[in-house]
């Protein structure tokens, strides 16, 4: 398997997020601010962003539009937030499929949000990032 780790952060916590998840990969997590990984050969492709007024993040929604289509390869999405829930997951795994990505699964968690939820993500979400990462890793769809 040849894992990739893609994400948008504005202030670090999807980043966070993201190192967790690609070092139970063994992969790299690249930041869509600095850099447009080349897709190509990657079997399982893992996005994330922080949640902006109910959406992903701009640099997200441009990458998602300049992948190429793919036959037969996996994706998955997640996030962080201040509501718990994710409303741009459904978009975004409706673009990922237009393009023939298999979505296997999504996960989100708090992230802060001006001043509160702060301390977000806690070592126990950061825990169940990483087990998300593990399922993926052994390819369960969540």
């Amino acid at each position: 398997m040849n894992p990739l780790v893609t994400y948008f952060s504005r202030r670090g916590d999807t980043r966070k997020v993201a190192e967790v998840m690609a070092k139970e990969l063994g992969c790299s997590a690249i930041d869509l601010k600095k850099e447009r990984p080349d897709v190509s050969n990657i079997d399982l492709l893992v996005v994330g962003s922080g949640t902006y007024g109910g959406k992903p993040g701009s640099e997200i929604v441009s990458f998602l539009g300049e992948i190429p289509s793919v036959t037969g390869k996996r994706a998955a999405l997640f996030a962080t937030c201040s509501s718990g829930t994710v409303p741009w997951f459904e978009s975004m795994r409706g673009v990922l499929e237009s393009k023939g990505y298999q979505v296997c699964g999504c996960f989100s968690c708090f992230g802060q949000i001006f001043f509160s939820r702060r301390g977000h993500p806690t070592a126990e979400e950061l825990a169940k990032a990483a087990e998300f990462a593990v399922q993926l890793k052994w390819g369960a769809s969540l």
